[in-house]
């Protein structure tokens, strides 16, 4: 039986590093505020990553397998190394400041190391079989 039949949409929710990933969105999104209308790039190359962190996440949770589960967390925080890099960049161009940064950079690291550690778990279990 497929493991993702037994699970309930919406389970992943329950779990910090989920709510984690939730918190970044939330930054992301004000710091998304913060650019200029004329960098669009910029904008959608933020905006692009960062639902990848989560959109990754979900898929490999959903996927039904262990495998996938791990790749697609491997997926996922690349991406969170992205958001990032993209927001120090941003920073760096001055469109936000100090405090946002601050929180930003702070539940980034909380983020990927919570991705680190789902994986690595799920490494162990994997082994383990």
């Amino acid at each position: 039986m497929n493991k993702a039949n037994s699970k309930n949409l919406g389970g992943h929710t329950k779990m910090v590093v989920w709510q984690s990933i939730e918190q970044l969105d939330d930054i992301v999104q004000d710091i998304l505020m913060c650019i200029p209308k004329n960098k669009y790039k910029i904008y959608n190359q933020l905006e692009s990553s960062n639902d990848s962190v989560a959109s990754n996440f979900v898929e490999g949770y959903y996927s039904g397998y262990l495998g996938e589960y791990i790749k697609f967390l491997k997926y996922s925080r690349r991406s969170g190394a992205e958001v990032y890099t993209r927001g120090r960049r941003v920073y760096k161009h001055k469109y936000f400041g100090d405090n946002l940064y601050k929180k930003f950079e702070e539940r980034c690291v909380k983020t990927m190391y919570l991705i680190d550690r789902t994986r690595q778990s799920l490494e162990k279990k994997r082994n383990q079989l």
